[in-house]
């Protein structure tokens, strides 16, 4: 159990890496990252470091405050570049029949819906004399 373990912030006496790994090796204990060779350090390293988010035709992040707290909306698409290997795997994680996009596709259809009743309503009563 990762959270049982007891480990300080100190200095690595090794070479500390650069970029994204940095973070995954500051949240790990250090007698974990002393376990690794130089050669996994290294193979870590350039796994992190191949592994960025590519620009998506599509990219939208909203940070929308509810009721005292902040919640995230992200919109992604673009291309797939994903191996089918990975998307089949994938989909057992995120699955889409959940409560929460259950109520988020009914409020945002719900949300539509009444601008485009709003809508026909003001249009209808100015055609109409």
């Amino acid at each position: 159990m990762m959270a049982d373990v007891a480990y300080d912030r100190v200095t690595y006496n090794k070479q500390k890496p650069e970029g994204k790994f940095t973070q995954l090796i500051d949240d790990m204990p250090s007698d974990i990252y002393d376990s690794f060779s130089e050669a996994q350090r290294e193979a870590l390293n350039e796994a992190m470091s191949t592994r960025t988010w590519r620009r998506q035709s599509v990219d939208i992040r909203l940070s929308l405050p509810l009721f005292s707290r902040r919640y995230f909306m992200t919109v992604v698409a673009g291309r797939e570049q994903r191996p089918r290997v990975r998307r089949k795997a994938e989909r057992v994680f995120h699955l889409l029949g959940t409560i929460g996009n259950t109520l988020f596709v009914g409020a945002i259809t719900t949300v539509i819906c009444s601008v485009v009743m709003v809508i026909a309503l003001v249009y209808s009563s100015i055609l109409v004399p």
